[in-house]
């Protein structure tokens, strides 16, 4: 066994899958799963597929790739609005991508109709979170330019983004009016747009308390699934379980030291300048995990009794001093935590993190 480790329990996955996928089902809401959160794991994918989702949708052309390549049934999305230089890659391996330029519709239009094969697109509409997506009043002028496509893409309907950049959270009337704005699209370009989708796992909120617009039938998700939170809404996701994931790392010293540094401080590697409480002489671990690996101010101990007190690149320092059964706190022994989204995205990107699916 090789540490840090980023341990996914693949049936606990694929209950939350299954709950989130009940859920929408119920309300006439197809669900896609994300698979960023793994890097596009292609066992995260047929987890997702096996809980009923209709597809996987990922940023990153790679993971799609990664994703077909590894012989799994599913419709692919890209999620990431597209560079100009990628159009072929995402012609060639994706179902369906979001969009919200015109000038690379068209030319993702003109190299899906050199290759011969016919790619579905939603118009990714802003409504508040002010990332990418059409703002309000370009949506006429812009159908307009996107009624006389070659036939290698098919506008299918419209898409935006909650809580992503800005935090801006979904609500019954912003959900509304992304429906007004397809309406208008669809108006404009005289064609059937049946898809509306929406994404974050924030949307389930209004989705569980049965607020959603009726039209809108499709949710793009992640952190509900593998971390059972809401972090839009500050909240654990009382249907769902929390410790789908955790990350493990192994203890490489321990030893009693005090807990503020001796001598004139300044900034640390990371340009910050940390604060320590006098707590008088504490017991102290380092864990072979750090800064490289994992956003620390993103994991909490699952030990009760274990603070998190500094890191650096290659090191996680720790307060073991009232953690029941402290003894067992030396070098081999394995500390878990349980991360949150930017934890789990740097665990999964990191190549020094083993990735294990129990």
């Amino acid at each position: 066994m090789r540490y840090p480790a980023l341990k996914i329990n693949s049936e606990t996955v694929l209950e939350n899958a299954s709950a989130v996928e009940t859920l929408c089902r119920l309300h006439g809401i197809e669900v896609w799963g994300v698979t960023k959160g793994l890097s596009g794991d292609p066992r995260l994918a047929a987890i997702y597929m096996k809980a009923g989702f209709v597809g996987c949708a990922d940023s990153r052309i790679d993971n799609l790739s990664g994703i077909k390549e590894a012989g799994v049934r599913a419709r692919l999305q890209m999620m990431r609005i597209a560079m100009p230089s990628e159009l072929e890659d995402i012609a060639r391996v994706a179902d369906v991508s979001l969009q919200s330029e015109v000038s690379t519709i068209k030319a993702l239009d003109a190299v899906c109709s050199s290759l011969g094969v016919t790619h579905d697109v939603l118009l990714m509409m802003d409504v508040g979170d002010l990332r990418e997506g059409f703002w309000e009043t370009e949506i006429a002028d812009a159908a307009g330019e996107l009624r006389d496509l070659s036939g290698g893409v098919r506008i299918r309907g419209v898409a935006t983004n909650f809580a992503c950049a800005s935090g801006v959270l979904p609500t019954p009337e912003n959900m509304a009016r992304l429906v007004k704005l397809r309406d208008l699209a669809s108006g404009v370009m005289k064609i059937d747009m049946p898809v509306i989708s929406v994404g974050g796992t924030c949307c389930l909120k209004i989705i569980e308390e049965g607020l959603a617009p009726k039209e809108i039938n499709e949710l793009r998700i992640c952190e509900g699934v593998l971390l059972g939170i809401d972090t839009a809404f500050d909240r654990d996701i009382p249907w769902l379980s929390r410790d789908a994931l955790r990350i493990e790392a192994e203890i490489i010293e321990c030893r009693d030291k005090p807990s503020v540094p001796v001598g004139e401080t300044g900034l640390q590697a990371f340009g910050e300048k940390p604060v320590f409480a006098d707590k008088g002489t504490r017991r102290r671990a380092i864990l072979a995990i750090g800064r490289q690996d994992v956003n620390i101010d993103r994991i909490s101990p699952m030990e009760e009794g274990i603070t998190i007190e500094a890191a650096s690149s290659d090191h996680l320092i720790i307060d073991v001093t009232d953690a029941p059964g402290r003894e067992r706190y030396r070098p081999g022994a394995v500390v878990s935590f349980l991360p949150r989204y930017p934890a789990m995205l740097a665990c999964s990107t990191s190549r020094y993190v083993e990735k294990i699916f129990d």
